[in-house]
């Protein structure tokens, strides 16, 4: 694949895979906990679509069984990079929460709007709890939620792209991530 030349790895496959395996197993022992305490599953949620990638490689590294369903949620404007919505748009009506313990999974936790609507609207719609794993966890010095696992921590308001996340719709297929250097 022709990889764009101002796109700068900032993570690599080999990087992403280590530190998938390292949340897959810490996960793992919440899990296990989860079906000794009750006996069942946790719905592992995946946000679509850019938590697709990060989703697929993460349950695979996790012990057990687990349940799956996905929600699509927009927090920012289609084909416009780094505009967001007034409004995080969800619909978790079609997650079996009630009486559950849910692991919500997203490629990026930037301002954490979606997760912290989605944390909020599964509490409300009977969750015992919930908790979230993402593969990027951006420093903010206004914070409003913190997911409970994050593989990288960053700091800096680049624009990633690759491994689920999009540049205007294109280049979530690549296998690292990579940041938009301006030119």
């Amino acid at each position: 694949m022709i990889i764009p030349k101002n796109f700068q790895i900032c993570y690599t496959p080999e990087q992403i895979r280590n530190r998938v395996s390292e949340l897959g197993k810490e996960i793992s022992s919440w899990t296990e906990r989860v079906w000794m305490d009750s006996h069942t599953d946790i719905v592992a949620v995946p946000i679509l679509r850019g938590g697709i990638f990060f989703f697929a490689d993460l349950v695979r590294a996790i012990r057990g069984s687990v349940e799956i369903a996905p929600v699509k949620a927009w927090a920012y404007a289609s084909g416009e990079n780094a505009k967001q919505l007034d409004k995080v748009s969800v619909d978790v009506s079609v997650i079996p929460a009630r009486g559950r313990r849910v692991l919500l999974i997203d490629d990026i936790c930037d301002s954490g709007r979606t997760l912290e609507e989605l944390h909020k609207q599964l509490l409300a719609a009977g969750a015992l709890e919930v908790c979230s794993a993402v593969l990027i966890k951006r420093e903010q010095p206004k914070e409003t939620f913190s997911p409970t696992w994050s593989a990288f921590d960053y700091q800096g308001p680049e624009w990633f792209v690759g491994y689920g996340m999009d540049d205007s719709e294109r280049w979530r297929n690549l296998s690292g991530v990579y940041i938009i250097k301006q030119a």
